[in-house]
C-alpha cells in the first residue's frame, strides 16, 4: 500500500475548505490580526503623512536668514554696494542689504507732546526684503525713498497703537523730526527683533546719525541682513565673511540659525518608533486569539483529526493542514484590516487636508507580518494536534 501523500494543493485546498466551512468561527479567530494589521498600516499611513507635513513645515521655516555685523570699528567697504553684489552673487543668496541699528529713539505722535523711547531701524529695500514685513496698513519703502532720504518710517502694530496711530499718511516726531508713516505691519518673516520697533530708509538713518550724533555714531551697530532658500543659511554663513571683506574676514561676526534636521529627524524616529511598538503589540494581541482559537478547535476537531489519521494522515499532514489554517485566518485577517487601515488613512488625511502618504511595501508587510502571526500562532496545537492517535474517533 502506497504511503499517504499531502500534495500542495490538497494541503491549500483543505485548509481554504476548514476555514470557509465555519465562517464566523474564522471571523472572530482572525480578529485579531485585523486589529493588528489596521494599526499597523493605519498608525504608520498617518506617521508617515504627519512626518511628511512635518518635514514640509520645517522645510518652510527652516532657518532662511543669515546677519553678519560687526564690533570693530572698521572701514565700511565691507557693507558698500560691491561687497554686497559678491555676496548677492553666492548660490542660495535671495536678498541682501543692510540695517543699521540706531537703538532707542523718542518718538512723539504730535510735536511738542510726550515722546516715548521705540527702538529704530534703518533698512535698505533689500534688508527689507529680507525682514519680509507683513504690511496690514499702507505701503513700504522702496529704492526711490532710499536714493532720496525720504522721511518715511513703517510702525509695528505695537508701536502704532501705542501711539494712537490708526491710519497712513501721519506724521510722527523722532527727536523733533517729522516723519511719515508709510505703513503699519503686524508680523515679519525674519528678525523677530523689529516687532516692536520703526522701520525707515537706511539713508535716512544715517542722516538721523549725521543731525544728533556727529562724531558719536560709530556705537551703533551696523549690519547685512542676508535671506537664503531654505537649507543654505549654513553655507551662507560660512561663505558671507569671506565675501564681504576677503581681506579680514575674521573681522565681521556671522550668525546663522541651525537647521533643524536634526529636530526633524528626532521627532518622525520618535513617530516611527511609537508606530512600529503599537503595531507589534497589536500583532501580538492578534497571535494570542489566533492561538487560543485554534486550541479550542483542536480540542473540538479530536474525532476528525483522529478518523483522518484512521484513514493514512500522518502526523506531518494534520501539523501542515492546522499550520495552513492559522496562516489563511493570519492572512486573511491581515488582508481585511489592511483595506480598512488605508480607508482610516485616507479619512484622516481627507479631514485635515493633508496629501496622504502609505507606502504599498507598508501593506504589503502587514499582509505578510498577518500571515506569520498566524503560523506561529498554529504552531504549538498544530503539534497537539499530531498526538491524537485514530482510536479517537471510535471513542467519539
Amino acid at each position: 500500500m502506497a504511503p499517504a501523500r499531502l500534495t500542495l494543493v490538497d494541503w491549500m485546498r483543505e485548509a481554504t475548505l476548514s476555514v470557509a466551512r465555519h465562517p464566523g468561527r474564522a471571523v472572530m479567530t482572525a480578529i485579531g490580526t485585523v486589529l493588528g494589521a489596521v494599526t499597523f498600516v493605519a498608525t504608520l499611513g498617518i506617521s508617515s503623512t504627519v512626518s511628511q507635513q512635518v518635514s514640509s513645515s520645517f522645510d518652510v521655516r527652516r532657518a532662511t536668514e543669515v546677519l553678519v555685523s560687526t564690533q570693530n570699528n572698521i572701514d565700511t567697504t565691507w557693507r558698500d554696494e560691491e561687497s554686497l553684489n559678491r555676496v548677492r552673487g553666492l548660490n542660495g543668496v535671495v536678498s541682501a542689504g543692510i540695517r543699521l541699528n540706531i537703538g532707542e529713539q523718542p518718538i512723539a505722535r504730535a510735536l511738542g507732546s510726550a515722546a516715548r523711547p521705540f527702538t529704530v531701524f534703518g533698512v535698505d529695500p533689500d534688508a527689507l526684503s529680507t525682514i519680509e514685513p507683513r504690511i496690514v496698513l499702507g505701503r513700504g519703502f522702496d529704492a526711490f525713498h532710499e536714493s532720496k532720504a525720504v522721511n518715511v518710517v513703517l510702525l509695528a502694530e505695537p508701536v502704532a497703537q501705542s501711539l494712537g496711530i490708526a491710519r497712513i499718511g501721519t506724521a510722527v516726531f523722532i527727536r523733533d523730526r517729522a516723519f511719515t508713516v508709510a505703513g503699519i505691519f503686524d508680523d515679519v518673516a525674519r528678525r523677530t527683533d523689529t516687532l516692536n520697533a520703526v522701520l525707515m530708509p537706511a539713508s535716512t538713518a544715517e542722516t538721523l546719525l549725521t543731525s544728533y550724533y556727529v562724531g558719536g555714531d560709530g556705537d551703533f551697530a551696523r549690519e547685512v541682513l542676508i535671506r537664503t532658500v531654505p537649507g543654505a543659511a549654513q553655507l551662507i554663513g560660512a561663505q558671507a565673511a569671506l565675501a564681504l571683506r576677503p581681506e579680514a574676514p575674521q573681522d565681521l561676526n556671522v550668525i546663522a540659525p541651525p537647521d533643524p534636521r536634526l529636530l526633524r529627524r528626532e521627532i518622525e524616529g520618535n513617530v516611527t518608533q511609537s508606530t512600529l511598538l503599537l503595531s507589534v503589540v497589536a500583532l501580538a494581541v492578534g497571535a494570542v486569539t489566533i492561538a487560543n482559537a485554534a486550541a479550542a478547535s483542536v480540542t473540538t476537531r479530536v474525532a476528525e483529526i483522529g478518523l483522518r489519521r484512521a484513514l493514512g494522515a500522518r502526523p506531518t499532514h494534520i501539523f501542515a493542514q492546522l499550520v495552513g489554517e492559522t496562516t489563511a485566518l493570519g492572512a486573511i485577517g491581515g488582508a481585511i484590516g489592511v483595506l480598512i487601515g488605508v480607508a482610516v488613512v485616507a479619512v484622516v488625511c481627507i479631514a485635515n487636508r493633508w496629501t496622504p502618504i502609505l507606502d504599498v511595501r507598508v501593506a504589503l508587510g502587514a499582509v505578510a507580518a498577518s500571515a506569520a502571526t498566524g503560523l506561529l500562532a498554529g504552531l504549538w496545537p498544530a503539534a497537539r494536534a499530531t498526538k491524537i492517535q485514530p482510536v479517537a474517533a471510535l471513542q467519539r
